[in-house]
């Protein structure tokens, strides 16, 4: 193959690559009732309420994205962690397979750390959300009031 070749084939993969799903990882915390919910900035679903996450990175596990994206994002260590759900999200025109867990970060208190993807954060009891909640963490939501683990969320 040509150098030109070359270049319109590796053009091609950039492009079918954009256009396949990406994986999220987010872990939500509950305490007393209450879910921790932080508001979202500068990335799709931007003034949603969301949790802690983040993209998985190449090699990472997925425990290991959540709690990564709990201490850049919040300033928190997670302890124990269970699985929670799994959406296939379609949605600010975007396409994630998002996989949420549950997180202990015992008596932590989380803070706004990247002033750039977060710009409120607060503890709302479960059976009063904010209205605008992030779809993956609309899951998750779900999930603990139901039990259900899978989420077909195109919107």
């Amino acid at each position: 193959m040509n150098k030109m070749q070359n270049v319109k084939v590796n053009q091609l993969r950039e492009k079918e690559n954009a256009l396949r799903p990406l994986v999220g990882v987010g872990v939500i915390f509950i305490r007393n009732g209450s879910i921790f919910l932080a508001k979202r900035a500068g990335s799709h679903g931007d003034s949603t309420w969301g949790s802690a996450g983040g993209h998985l990175e190449f090699g990472e596990s997925l425990e290991d994205c959540a709690r990564r994206e709990a201490k850049e994002e919040l300033g928190v260590d997670v302890g124990e962690m269970t699985f929670l759900c799994l959406s296939n999200v379609v949605d600010y025109g975007v396409h994630y397979v998002d996989i949420e867990f549950l997180g202990d970060i015992g008596d932590q208190t989380p803070s706004v750390i990247e002033e750039n993807t977060v710009t409120e954060i607060g503890w709302f009891p479960l059976d009063d959300l904010p209205e605008t909640l992030f779809t993956p963490v609309r899951s998750a939501v779900a999930s603990l009031r139901t039990g259900s683990i899978y989420y077909n969320a195109m919107v």
